[in-house]
């Protein structure tokens, strides 16, 4: 009778195996089984091998390797120097194994070494399953984003030239309305402007989903920048009855920027605010450098300020993701699709950024963006 192997004591050992879900196996440094569970070789498909203590492994190892394809059984006992490693080994039943060794010491001395077998078929098999679904979730999401960008683009056309008759016919030069043509004309002016923003912001949005052109980072002086976009937005703004200020400190050192995504994200902002400040009420855009001390390297920040509707605190978070307007916003006649924010986000994402909102409904909105000066990590200057 094979003495047990000093330092493993097989009752123990064999209650202890019995309780582990996977199958295993408990081999003496003599090559001899010193205890193995039944899921051993349930799981390895070798039922009627001798696994009781004392039993050689070498017949084991054989009887595993006819488990496997193009494997030489004549050469099984090399087959027990794979196991060193975690390795998964598909059988010549169509199921996948999952197998290791792992060596069992105390202290200098090597007692022998456990073998964990686990069958890993249907874990595969779902984890192909679940790719498969992301794959089709992926490619369903970019036909989305293709369609939405091509009708978008489309819609643009039309509605542009609605809006160039509506200027004409206010024109005076064309001839003189009445009060009800005017009113008309402004109808049809305001419905087509709401619906031309809405499928700018679904082709700027969108177009970047389909695959738009990597980021474009270049030294760059955010001031004429905030300067064109306050001026464009003071025509609209002035009748509105609001007023719009810019607030930029004389000297500027440059910030590294993708200016087309640069511009998006602000030019969202100050649309937003304006169009949430009733008559009466100011816009200010500040340009400054961050005065935080705590930051690595220095920075710029962008505050675009307002006295409109506000925003409820329980949403500020809500508001940054696609389409989510806050209820304030979605009950008083304020156009959108709720884009604006999120485009601001995925700016300030893209350029290693920060955003913050600071608000409260009916006491206007603030909402700080800062950046690195010298732009995201690897970006570095063009």
């Amino acid at each position: 009778m094979t003495a047990e192997p000093r330092g493993l004591h097989a009752p123990y050992s064999d209650a202890v195996l019995r309780a582990i879900p996977l199958g295993a196996l408990l081999v003496g440094e003599d090559g001899r089984v010193v205890a193995a569970n039944p899921q051993f070789a349930t799981v390895c498909g070798i039922e009627g091998v001798d696994l009781s203590t004392g039993a050689s492994a070498e017949p084991i190892a054989e009887a595993m390797a006819r488990q496997l394809p193009d494997v030489d059984v004549a050469k099984a006992g090399a087959l027990r120097g794979q196991f060193v490693r975690k390795a998964a080994l598909r059988l010549t039943d169509g199921r996948t194994l999952r197998r290791s060794r792992q060596p069992i010491d105390a202290g200098d001395t090597r007692l022998g070494v456990l073998w964990l077998v686990e069958d890993i078929t249907d874990q595969l098999r779902y984890e192909d399953d679940l790719h498969r679904h992301i794959d089709s979730l992926g490619e369903l999401a970019r036909d989305r984003a293709e369609f939405a960008a091509r009708t978008s683009h489309e819609l643009r056309t039309p509605l542009a030239t609605v809006l160039t008759f509506c200027e004409l016919l206010a024109d005076p030069a064309a001839g003189t309305l009445t009060v009800a043509q005017r009113e008309y004309v402004d109808t049809i002016r305001r419905g087509a402007q709401r619906m031309h923003d809405m499928a700018d912001g679904l082709l700027h949005r969108y177009a970047q989903a389909a695959g738009a052109a990597p980021p474009a980072y270049a030294p760059l002086d955010p001031g004429p920048l905030l300067a064109r976009l306050v001026a464009d937005a003071t025509p609209l703004a002035t009748r509105g009855g609001v007023f719009v200020g810019l607030d930029l400190p004389a000297a500027r050192p440059p910030l590294v920027a993708d200016a087309d995504q640069l511009e998006r994200a602000l030019a969202a902002l100050l649309d937003n605010a304006v169009k949430f400040t009733p008559a009466g009420g100011a816009v200010t855009v500040t340009g400054r450098l961050s005065e935080d001390d705590s930051a690595d390297s220095p920075g710029w920040e962008f505050i675009v300020r307002d006295d409109g509707i506000g925003i409820p605190k329980e949403f500020h978070e809500e508001v940054f993701t696609e389409f989510v307007r806050a209820p304030n916003a979605r009950r008083g006649p304020y156009p959108g699709t709720g884009l604006g924010l999120s485009v601001v986000r995925d700016a300030v994402r893209l350029h290693a950024g920060t955003v913050t909102l600071h608000s409260s409904e009916g006491h206007g909105t603030a909402v700080e963006v800062r950046l690195p000066a010298a732009g995201p990590p690897g970006s570095g200057p063009a």
